[in-house]
Parts: structure tokens; sequence; C-alpha cells
């Protein structure tokens, strides 16, 4: 996914891209802390799959440089 944003970003398109884990090579990232296979959060959950698809667009206006960022959210599942 990391050479995909940076083949968009060299367009001069911004990116996002969630991920799970630290050390993603891409422009502008939002950690979350989520397992696998659920990177807006628990299933059926539209509002906190809202709240993290909104915070993770927001690093569009927040991120001037490339960088990594930590969503402030927390997984509540089993």
């Amino acid at each position: 996914m990391g050479l995909v944003a940076q083949a968009i970003e060299g367009r001069g398109i911004p990116t996002v891209t969630l991920a799970m884990e630290e050390g993603v090579e891409a422009p502008r990232v939002a950690r979350v802390p989520f397992p696998y296979g659920f990177p807006a959060g628990e299933p059926h959950d539209a509002r906190r799959h809202r709240e993290v698809v909104l915070a993770a667009l927001a690093l569009l206006y927040e991120l001037d440089a490339p960088g990594e960022l930590r969503l402030p959210f927390r997984w509540s599942g089993p």
C-alpha cells in the first residue's frame, strides 16, 4: 500500500494510509490500535468507523510533511 500511496503523492494528490503497526513506509500514516482486518474499528460500529476515517483524513491538514501519527482510539472488542 505504501508504494501506491507514494506513486499517487508523486502526482500531487495527498494520501493517508491506515496502519495497525509501526514502520509503514507511506507519506502519511494514521496508526490505529486495532487488530488486523479491522482498520476502522469493531464490526458494525458505524459511528466509530466514521470517527476513524475523519481523524485519518484530518492528517491531510495536520501533517505538513510526511509522517506517522497514532490516532487516539482504543479497541474494546474481544
